[in-house]
């Protein structure tokens, strides 16, 4: 198998298609949505898209920082010291 094999194999194993196969079919290769371009809004996300298939939405939410799982506030006595 060379690289563009396992590449190739890898994509369509997480992504159900080729970043070629998304080029073709005009796709974001992680969305799906039609016309990727529109959502790239700068120029590293336009040869980003070329490079992976992926759309620059897509591709800055998979390395966004993490959402908190909760948010909330400890009441103020919760911050106090225990005597």
């Amino acid at each position: 198998m060379n690289l563009q094999d396992f590449k190739d194999t890898l994509s369509r194993d997480a992504c159900g298609m080729t970043v070629a196969e998304a080029h073709e079919a005009g796709v974001c290769i992680d969305c799906k949505k039609p016309d990727p371009l529109s959502r790239c809004h700068s120029e590293e996300g336009r040869r980003e898209y070329d490079i992976s298939g992926m759309c620059e939405e897509c591709f800055d939410a998979l390395f966004a920082e993490p959402e908190p799982y909760c948010e909330f506030e400890l009441p103020e006595a919760a911050n106090e010291k225990v005597r």
